[in-house]
Order: structure tokens, then C-alpha cells, then sequence
């Protein structure tokens, strides 16, 4: 009986190694999975800009370049340029600053089509000027931008959607903007409900939703005092909740003049970014400032990103790279104070 189970069982194994060695079985093929080649997206962000006033002016005249004549930004070769728009985009039948404050501005509706020729590719809406011209006004910043198929964040025609981030997927890296401000001029009531406001609460819930979504996430905070010698101390503990709580990249802007860049860890803080399209030749400072450019790296599912360099700026009517070295070095020094890391080889 125990030879008879032998030979059954035997008789099986005989034949499949019989039908291997004839090639009658498949080989077993050896799987190696596949890596993706590193994608990287170069990511720029600009201060303020303000294309009412005598700049709208020129734009109402047909002159829609203007603003970016004496600038190139294709030479940055950036996927995504991002700054933040100060001025609304409404039709006021000519007017691009108030008759009675001076303060108080607005861009003509051809003032979108500037942004888009510019290569301007991402606008924050969310800052003290959202509303000069009204919640009308406000409305009517988003479909122009909308109509030239411009991004924007930081504004929102319904309030339940206004702390929703921007979403943007480029070269495999998934982005979430978001913007907010920290007041509004003249302080109408509800505003809040058209603009994002500093709202940690609400901040928190949405940056908590969309963390394990994203690769990463920036937020823009319009806040800080005008002019001020550097950072309001209101602000920088804000930006440290922010990069504590899930924000990669902390930008700043509002007070018209620049400050420095921390690194929180590897998380980014660039805590005035100053003008970028703003006349306001009253100061030193408000004509200088800088541009900085983020590269982020995908290597498989990690991603890492770093300041890949700085872009020194003389800034009025018509914006231009700054080519004075006396004026560069001046800007640098100016900068490295408030930072905490040596920023020396980020100048390019």
C-alpha cells in the first residue's frame, strides 16, 4: 500500500518537471516595480500688487502691459506665480480711486487681462482693500479673474465655501492655498462672511481635512503693521501656529516693506514679501523688495522643497529686477536681520 501512495504521488512531480524542462510551463517571471522619475515644480511668489490709481489709469487708456513692461517673468521659468492682488477689478465708468480717500482704489476690468498677459497665475483676493468698492466689487474681482481663467483665493461668493483652499495638482505635486486676512479697511460689518479672516478655528478644521489629501500646503496672511520696523509680534505668533498646525509655506504680506525668512524645521516663513506693482515713493523700503522662488521635488511619494533662490526688486509704477549691487547688498543685510538662517546663497 505504501508503494502504491508513492507512485500516485510521485507521478504528478515527474511530469511537471518533465513539462519544465520541455518548456511547457511558464517560467517564473520576476516583478520589479517601477519608479516614477522625480517631478519638480518651481513655485513663485510675489508682494503686493495695486493696479488702480494712476496705474489703472493707464490700463483704462489701453496700455494694458504697463504695470509689467519693464519685467519678464517667463524667465523664471515658474509652473505656478502667485502675489497678492490689493486692489479690487470693477467697473467704476472710469474711476480707479476715489474722489474722497485716496485709500480707497479700485482696477478697471482690463486690469485682468494684465495679470494674465504678466504670466501671473494665482491671485490672493484676501486682504484690507477686498472690499473697497463693496461686496459688489468684491464679486466682481472674482469673475473678471475668472474670466481669464486666473486662480484666486481668499474671497468667496458664498461664505460656506470661503475657508475652502485652493486645490491645484501640478506635475504630480498637490497643492492647498489658502488666504487670509487680518482686517478690513474701514471695518464693514459682515465682512467677514465675503473675505477670509485670521480664524484659527475654522483654519484648523479645514488644514486638518486636507493635510493626508495634499503634498502641500501654503497659506498667504495678509496682516502685520504698514511700514513697520519689522514683524508685528500678532503675526509671527500666527505664522508659528500655522507651520505648527500642517502649513508648509507661510507667506506674508501688507506691510509694503519687506522682512526676513525663518525655517521652523523644514517649514518655511517668509514674513513680508513688500510690494511687488505699487507706487508708493514716500519710503526707501516701499520701492525695495523681493520675490521668492520655491522649488518642490516629488521622488516617489516624498516631497521636499527648499527656497531655490531670491529675487531682488525695484518696485513703482513699472516693477523691474534690482541690478545695483549697492542696492542689492543693502536689501540683503536688511533681510538677513530677521531671518534666522543664512540666506547669502539664495541670492541670484
Amino acid at each position: 500500500m505504501k508503494k502504491a501512495v508513492a507512485v500516485i504521488v510521485s507521478v504528478p512531480i515527474l511530469i511537471t518537471a518533465y513539462l519544465v524542462l520541455h518548456h511547457r510551463l511558464p517560467s517564473p517571471v520576476l516583478q520589479s516595480v517601477a519608479k516614477e522619475p522625480p517631478t519638480k515644480v518651481r513655485f513663485i511668489a510675489f508682494g503686493d500688487i495695486n493696479l488702480g490709481r494712476a496705474v489703472g489709469q493707464k490700463i483704462l487708456k489701453g496700455d494694458t502691459t504697463f504695470p509689467f513692461k519693464r519685467i519678464d517673468l517667463s524667465i523664471d521659468s515658474a509652473d505656478i506665480v502667485f502675489a497678492n492682488l490689493e486692489s479690487p477689478i470693477s467697473e467704476q465708468n472710469g474711476e480707479t480711486v476715489s474722489p474722497i480717500s485716496n485709500i480707497v482704489f479700485t482696477a478697471p476690468p482690463l486690469a485682468a487681462r494684465t495679470l494674465k498677459q504678466a504670466g501671473l497665475t494665482i491671485l490672493s483676493t484676501a486682504n484690507n482693500h477686498a472690499l473697497d468698492y463693496g461686496v459688489h466689487g468684491a464679486i466682481e474681482t472674482i469673475n473678471y479673474l475668472q474670466q481669464q481663467n486666473l486662480l484666486h483665493v481668499g474671497t468667496s461668493k458664498t461664505s460656506d465655501l470661503l475657508f475652502n483652499p485652493l486645490l491645484i495638482e501640478e506635475k504630480k505635486i498637490k497643492f492647498a492655498i489658502f488666504a487670509v486676512t487680518e482686517f478690513m479697511n474701514f471695518n464693514p460689518k459682515q465682512w467677514r462672511n465675503v473675505v477670509a479672516s485670521i480664524d484659527t478655528q475654522r483654519l484648523k478644521i479645514e488644514i486638518t481635512q486636507i493635510r493626508d489629501k495634499v503634498d502641500v500646503i501654503i497659506l498667504s496672511c495678509h496682516g502685520g503693521t504698514e511700514y513697520g520696523k519689522k514683524p508685528s509680534e500678532s503675526i509671527r505668533q500666527f505664522a508659528l501656529w500655522c507651520v505648527a498646525n500642517g502649513v508648509d509655506v507661510f507667506v506674508g504680506h501688507h506691510p509694503h516693506v519687506t522682512y526676513g525668512i525663518e525655517k521652523i524645521q523644514r517649514r518655511i516663513i517668509i514674513h513680508s514679501l513688500g510690494n511687488f506693482i505699487f507706487y508708493q515713493p514716500q519710503m526707501y523700503w516701499t520701492q525695495r523688495s523681493y520675490g521668492v522662488s520655491l522649488l518642490f521635488e516629488k521622488n516617489d511619494s516624498l516631497v521636499t522643497y527648499d527656497i531655490e533662490r531670491i529675487i531682488p526688486l525695484s518696485v513703482g509704477f513699472q516693477t523691474h529686477r534690482m541690478s545695483d549691487t549697492a542696492e542689492i547688498q543693502r536689501l540683503k543685510v536688511r533681510t538677513q536681520q530677521f531671518s534666522n538662517f543664512d540666506l547669502a546663497r539664495y541670492w541670484k
